[in-house]
């Protein structure tokens, strides 16, 4: 969520997973670099803390390029009827959607879109990325040419965690592993500094080039760290191969 970098509201927060706020940014670059294939630009978010700081981030992004939306809705993440919301963006004129959602929801999204027609390019965030998120869909085929965002790994962690996670078949099944690890050890290491006193403090001082399992992390003066980038990925659908994700 965006709305932890705010340093005065959120003092004593400290994470080494990136801000959305950054994911919003490079998901704007994404779609302009498309343009004018993109052209006119419909946002359709979840009104959750993933989706509406996705959201807010990307819009802020967007307009500072002197850019404007064609359209933007919110939804619940438990709604499972997308028709009005695609219905909108035709209605709209969009030439393109951008989606800040989860797998299965944007899955929803992406297949209702096909059936009433939409064929507009479509643009997301983590949610939806991944091969996995194929399994959402009834006709993975309808995730064709869709483009994404996803945190690039680090290129090199240290320590053995990495290789002791993957041997582990739990482990390896999960997210963010490597950074769960990383917070937990940082905030042991601040620990051991005045038996537990002035945590925060504490922390900065540790985030200061920490090699951890998922990389190297200095703390930003917000608790925040800037990651390793952004990687952009595609959904393909080749008839003679099948569906796979590059």
């Amino acid at each position: 969520s965006p709305a932890l970098s705010d340093a005065t509201a959120y003092p004593d927060f400290f994470r080494v997973v990136p801000s959305d706020a950054l994911q919003g940014q490079a998901l704007s670059a994404v779609v302009q670099a498309d343009m004018p294939a993109a052209g006119s630009v419909g946002l359709i978010h979840m009104t959750n803390a993933y989706g509406a700081g996705l959201a807010d981030s990307f819009e802020s992004f967007w307009t500072d390029m002197g850019m404007t939306l064609c359209l933007k809705t919110g939804y619940e993440d438990t709604a499972t009827d997308f028709a009005g919301a695609v219905q909108a963006v035709v209605d709209a004129g969009c030439d393109s959607a951008v989606l800040a959602s989860y797998s299965a929801d944007g899955a929803m999204i992406i297949e209702t879109m096909a059936v009433m027609g939409a064929t507009i390019p479509v643009f997301g965030a983590d949610g939806i990325a991944g091969e996995s998120a194929l399994l959402d869909y009834t006709n993975p085929a309808a995730a064709n040419g869709v483009q994404v965002t996803m945190p690039r790994a680090a290129e090199a962690g240290s320590g053995d965690f990495a290789a002791t996670c993957a041997d582990d078949a739990v482990c390896a099944a999960g997210i963010y592993t490597a950074e769960a690890f990383d917070a937990v050890m940082m905030i042991g290491e601040a620990a051991m500094h005045e038996d537990g006193a002035n945590m925060a403090t504490h922390l900065k001082m540790v985030g200061v080039d920490y090699a951890g399992a998922s990389g190297v992390h200095n703390f930003m003066d917000n608790g925040d760290v800037t990651g390793s980038g952004y990687d952009v990925c595609s959904f393909n659908h080749v008839p003679t191969y099948g569906d796979y994700f590059n």
